[in-house]
């Protein structure tokens, strides 16, 4: 069985683009909807550099705009550099660029825009299908500004969604050959201030499989540190031997079958040893764009799953962790009613359905998480439903999550047709998951 089959198979020649969106630098992989191959643009046509600086630049008393490389070539003209987009977008202020004031995501949305238009030689702007954009960690305020951001990228298709590294992480992984993450996964990122690990285990025993990814950061291992150690120094062989121990000790108990090194500064001539001994037990692999790849690969599974990504689901700290669902009676036998799926966005998990109260005034919500515990019933009681007929109240029920744990619930009554009108009563609660 071709795991990495379409459950349905896509006929047209569109694409599915992930932009690892970071503070220093940014990435755009792609892959064609109909291919397995991935490919990642390199700004330099024929070559392999990856990396887009993250900045802009803005010429003094001109309304002209440069990003990327061409904004570093002219940061020390007549003009405003404006660099860490993401850092500054985080307190909800404009951006001053000389006197005037930006909004943080229209300069991002600038710079991204800039950014595909490199892509363009490569792959039409008008056959992206599905947008990745992959953050190194996403929260509320992360996610309402890449919200403001996709509004203002003039994008033809809707099908733009948002992940963190880590879940481009998890993405990236399974669509490699399975004997690579058949045990434990590890990932080591020196890509940006300081040192971060992801592990990734898949737990076999439930149905669908789940994978867990436990994240580390080590604050000790600075980047500024690193970059300028010099080859066979005695502070290089320090550093090289407190690695391989952090990793002997990430790794103790546990058979390890790939592991990743990010970052630029993973180099051999100063952790060749670490390197070395890691490779012994596990394959390695070195590289910087594996979470723009891992987002192209999401980005294609996202209108096109495979029969491995539907066997498979990812709990990470963006995701949903629990169904949710409602007891209800189907053709007068006890039943369950789908509201929202684990493993989706929690930012993205609403529904909106409506059922008939059979007796009674109350409605069970039935919470089963897929961490093992067992099933929740929670119980909502519609005070003051208006006395009516068994099966003659009809409520739609709306529900959606306000937060990672957090699931907002609205019912409303809506009468029963012409026999009796609705009194447009509401019910809110909040249900911890």
């Amino acid at each position: 069985m071709d795991l990495f089959g379409e459950l349905i198979k896509p006929n047209t020649e569109e694409f599915a683009v992930g932009f690892d969106l970071t503070d220093t630098y940014s990435q755009i992989s792609y892959t064609r909807m109909d291919d397995e191959k991935v490919d990642t643009l390199s700004v330099v046509p024929g070559g392999n550099s990856y990396l887009i600086p993250t900045a802009l630049f803005k010429r003094k008393e001109v309304n002209q705009w440069f990003a990327g490389n061409d904004a570093v070539r002219n940061r020390d003209t007549d003009g405003f550099f404006v660099d860490r987009l993401l850092e500054r977008a985080m307190p909800g202020e404009d951006i001053a660029v000389g006197d005037e004031n930006f909004r943080p995501s229209a300069l991002i949305a600038l710079f991204m825009k800039r950014s595909l238009s490199l892509l363009s030689m490569n792959v039409p702007l008008n056959k992206i299908s599905s947008l990745m954009i992959t953050v190194s960690s996403l929260d509320d305020r992360m996610v309402e500004v890449l919200t403001e951001v996709v509004a203002s990228l003039g994008l033809k298709t809707e099908n733009v969604f948002f992940q963190s590294h880590m879940e481009s992480f998890y993405y990236y992984t399974i669509y490699q050959p399975t004997e690579l993450w058949n045990r434990d996964v590890l990932l080591l990122d020196f890509s940006e201030e300081y040192l971060k690990s992801f592990r990734m285990e898949c737990n076999k025993n439930t149905t669908p499989v789940v994978a867990f990814i436990d994240p580390e950061s080590y604050h000790s291992f600075k980047n500024d540190d690193i970059k300028d150690l010099i080859i066979n120094s005695e502070e290089a062989r320090y550093a090289d031997g407190e690695l391989n121990k952090l990793v002997h000790e990430i790794c103790d108990g546990r058979i390890v079958s790939s592991v990743y090194f990010i970052g630029e500064n993973f180099r051999q001539e100063i952790f060749g040893e670490t390197i070395r001994t890691v490779v012994k037990s596990s394959r390695v692999f070195e590289g910087n764009n594996l979470y723009s790849k891992g987002a192209a690969y999401s980005a294609k599974n996202k209108l096109h799953k495979t029969l491995l990504s539907e066997s498979h689901v990812f709990l990470g700290n963006d995701k949903l962790k629990s169904n949710v669902g409602l007891n209800v009676l189907k053709r007068g036998e006890p039943g369950y009613l789908a509201l929202l799926d684990a493993g989706v966005n929690w930012f993205e998990a609403s529904n909106s359905v409506e059922v008939i109260i059979d007796k009674g005034n109350k409605l069970s919500f039935v919470i089963t998480p897929l961490t093992g515990k067992n099933p929740e019933v929670v119980d909502i009681t519609l005070a003051d439903l208006p006395k009516r007929p068994q099966k003659t109240s009809r409520v739609r029920v709306d529900v959606s999550m306000i937060s990672e744990m957090r699931m907002q619930v609205v019912i409303k009554d809506l009468g029963f047709g012409e026999l009796f009108k609705a009194s447009d009563i509401e019910w809110k609660e909040v249900i911890n998951l």
